[in-house]
């Protein structure tokens, strides 16, 4: 059974990897803003800010950073905080790596996926949950990741009621319902268009917000940092079967 914690990991893999939007896709210029127009951040509607922050990440072939993530839970009345670092790769691995809040150098849970497997393991418990992506609730989200996606086809885009030009926020709602989220809220830089807090809100009102600081981009991350091995001794969960 996976524990309340495994149950946030979902949320956070299943909402953040939406919201991270490391897209591919080449952006459709028909009525769309012309490359070489350059407007200032006060200027800009939804569709310019949506367009941009795609633009950034279509030209981003990895990302880390640090994270600070708050975990409402509405009916429970609290809220839960983690920090970590995470690493995203295209095409579809990432790497979340939560580190005790006392002690910056003991990990107490990693999540990681290969692009075809979605891993968590909690250093606590010694347990390892395992999830095919093709099978699991994660591919919609990751479609962006992979590459697939294009924000102003999958989403209603609009500038949400605390955006400035200092600081542009999007407020995005899936054209087609989704179980997983119901809205996604970026707030970005107004210089480079990079995502610096999602704000995920899902269908209960519970809200999953991850703050990026010192971000890098294209560092050529090396694949076996996406690779999972259980533990000797590790309960496994589900993790017998095989993922193509």
């Amino acid at each position: 059974m996976m524990t309340p914690w495994m149950k946030i990991a979902a949320a956070v893999a299943a909402g953040s990897v939406a919201a991270l939007t490391a897209l591919s896709q080449p952006l459709a210029q028909e009525g769309g803003e012309p490359a070489q127009v350059a407007k200032a951040p006060a200027e800009m509607s939804a569709e310019d800010v949506a367009r941009r922050v795609q633009r950034f990440y279509q030209e981003t072939g990895d990302f880390q950073a640090a994270f600070a993530q708050t975990y409402t839970d509405i009916a429970a009345g609290e809220s839960k905080r983690s920090r970590g670092r995470v690493y995203f790769k295209k095409p579809g691995k990432m790497r979340w790596d939560y580190y005790s809040p006392t002690d910056a150098t003991q990990r107490e849970r990693v999540l990681v996926s290969d692009g075809s497997a979605f891993w968590i393991y909690e250093f606590e418990f010694q347990q390892v949950f395992k999830q095919c992506l093709e099978d699991s609730q994660l591919p919609t989200s990751l479609r962006f990741l992979m590459g697939q996606g294009d924000l102003l086809e999958e989403f209603n885009a609009e500038l949400s009621e605390r955006s400035t030009a200092q600081a542009p926020e999007l407020k995005l709602t899936p054209k087609e319902p989704t179980p997983h989220y119901r809205e996604l809220r970026f707030r970005v830089d107004p210089q480079t268009f990079q995502v610096t807090r999602t704000t995920v809100y899902d269908p209960y009102g519970n809200t999953n917000e991850i703050v990026f600081q010192n971000t890098r981009v294209n560092r050529n991350l090396p694949d076996s940092g996406f690779e999972f091995e259980a533990p000797q001794g590790a309960r496994l969960l589900n993790a017998q079967q095989e993922c193509d």
